[in-house]
């Protein structure tokens, strides 16, 4: 299609203009060409990824439950925490059996150099000093042993209370293990089910919608009631209601476990 422009060139603001408009559709022009010959500059989206509520499976799209799990454990801080409290009181326990040796020591001194003296006559009673030098080295070598009765008596408690830490920190990582594993299962579980509501709420939402229609109709036409068509548009409004509740508390529970087993399921939902 030809595009034939007539312009006054005695206007010269109106020349410029139009220059203008020429140069801004020439630079777009490609895209235009682009766009209505199919072609796109952005990257293409992997349909395969692609996950729409609707009509997917949202248990075929991720990993199995057992793998949800086992990623859950594998990067949990509170699981990872309770380990390193049990690394913890392990090396306590070391310390607790190696303590007796705090009570042995071994000493070593080595002294050496010029020794000047002033010394006084208290014979002859001479009121005068006389310096008098040495040189001298001295070494000594020490070892001694002091042993609290407590360290004989209370050895053995102590390294069993270190022990009995690590037991409790093992077990409380199996406490928050179980916990953690019953918080994926129920996130797992309330996103399937909030799925099926999805299906099922867009299913009521299309019937209202088309019983709303058939409501307009008649209350033009005086058919019905304005009580009643009121209550058929409270009918639809919940029906719109329930389906946005749904797809909301859909994609919660998605991010959530996400979140809870450190994956991306890199997922494209086409509701959201």
């Amino acid at each position: 299609m030809k595009v034939k422009i007539i312009f006054n060139t005695t206007n010269k603001t109106n020349l410029f203009s139009v220059i203008f408009w020429l140069i801004t559709i020439a630079a777009i022009s490609p895209y235009n060409v682009n766009a209505q010959s199919g072609t796109t500059n952005s990257l293409a989206i992997d349909s395969t990824k692609l996950f729409n509520p609707l009509v997917d499976d949202i248990r075929q799209k991720i990993p199995p439950l057992r793998v949800l799990i086992d990623s859950a454990s594998h990067n949990s801080p509170s699981l990872q925490y309770e380990d390193l409290k049990a690394q913890y009181y392990y090396y306590e326990q070391l310390s607790a059996q190696r303590a007796w040796l705090e009570h042995f020591s071994l000493n070593f001194d080595a002294n050496f150099g010029n020794w000047d003296f002033w010394d006084k006559d208290e014979i002859n009673k001479i009121d005068r000093y006389y310096w008098s030098g040495s040189i001298r080295d001295n070494y000594a070598v020490g070892f001694y042993i002091r042993f609290p009765l407590a360290t004989f008596v209370d050895r053995r408690n102590r390294i069993n209370k270190q022990k009995k830490w690590q037991e409790i920190s093992l077990t409380q990582k199996e406490i928050n293990k179980r916990f953690l594993v019953k918080e994926v299962i129920r996130i797992y579980n309330d996103m399937v089910q909030y799925q099926k509501y999805i299906r099922i709420y867009e299913d009521y939402e299309n019937f209202t919608m088309m019983q709303m229609q058939m409501a307009q109709n008649e209350f033009l036409n005086g058919e019905i009631t304005t009580a009643e068509y009121a209550r058929l548009k409270e009918i639809q409004t919940r029906g719109s209601v329930n389906f946005q509740q749904a797809v909301s508390e859909f994609n919660k529970n998605y991010q959530m476990l996400e979140v809870v087993t450190g994956m991306r399921f890199n997922l494209i939902n086409v509701l959201r």
